[in-house]
């Protein structure tokens, strides 16, 4: 059996399908979608509308969802059920200072006014194929430290954490689950180190990556319209948004994980409430 799904690459990396996700969808068009997922881990889908439940369906597709309040909520500035608000959010993977990072994140735009802030992806895999050969042979087995965010609008380092904050150790080179194609597990939001480096040649290695990272003629700005949903790897792209502004950005989350954010922080789990106003670890 063969798909007829349609698509199209964009102009930098990662595919736009046109399929309504409300639609029934074939085992050979789940198929194709996950194939399509895995060539730059970044897909669009337009006109969409998607309760909760349904979007936890569509990406259910992609990989294990939790189907919980916690791991998947609201992002918006004018909501009061909303999470981060205005903020500026750096390039970033969610939540990597744990040992099981999400796999993947979802937003449907439910009422985005016009020219609010685009969310911006970068691509690890494509950084990665940038590196010259001696920077891959240079970064090859090493590991980063990657720690909870606590600094706004730079990166957080050691001296920026505060005791029981979480750490976890990854490679700086991450490995796509079945392929094993390269990608760079580094970013400027919470690697607070390169392990095993002086804190000097750390900095220049991780400025060296960065460069490649996020060169602004590889950065995808997804400018939003409202029924857009966007899903990707959260392990080989990373996303960042601008300060947003008043116009109304208000967007749906959903998280696909093996473990979620709580069961490997529970020591977080009384101060949830206070993440509607508080600045925590970037998610959007």
């Amino acid at each position: 059996m063969s798909s007829a799904i349609r698509h199209r690459p964009l102009a930098l990396f990662g595919i736009e399908i046109d399929v309504d996700l409300n639609s029934e969808l074939s085992d050979a068009d789940k198929q194709e979608l996950r194939r399509l997922f895995a060539v730059d881990g970044l897909l669009i889908f337009r006109n969409q509308s998607l309760s909760m439940d349904q979007q936890l369906d569509a990406c259910s597709i992609f990989g294990p969802v939790l189907r919980d309040h916690i791991e998947n909520y609201i992002v918006s500035n004018v909501r009061d059920d909303g999470l981060l608000g205005n903020r500026e959010l750096l390039f970033h993977n969610d939540i990597p200072f744990v040992p099981g990072p999400y796999l993947g994140g979802s937003l449907h735009a439910l009422a985005v006014a016009d020219g609010a802030s685009p969310t911006r992806f970068a691509s690890g895999f494509g950084a990665y194929e940038r590196l010259p050969q001696r920077l891959r042979d240079r970064i090859d087995g090493l590991n980063a430290l990657q720690v909870r965010e606590r600094a706004v609008g730079r990166r957080t380092r050691l001296a920026d954490l505060q005791p029981l904050d979480n750490c976890a150790v990854h490679r700086v080179v991450g490995r796509q689950e079945g392929s094993g194609r390269p990608y760079i597990f580094v970013n400027l939001d919470m690697t607070g180190c390169i392990a095993s480096l002086p804190d000097a040649e750390s900095d220049a290695l991780l400025d060296e990556l960065f460069a490649y990272l996020y060169d602004e003629g590889h950065v995808y700005d997804h400018v939003w319209r409202s029924g857009d949903l966007v899903i990707w790897d959260n392990l080989a792209v990373q996303h960042a948004r601008h300060a947003v502004g008043e116009g109304e950005r208000t967007l749906q989350r959903v998280t696909i994980a093996k473990f979620g954010y709580w069961d490997q922080c529970p020591v977080d789990l009384p101060s949830f409430d206070r993440l509607l106003t508080a600045n925590q670890p970037a998610m959007g």
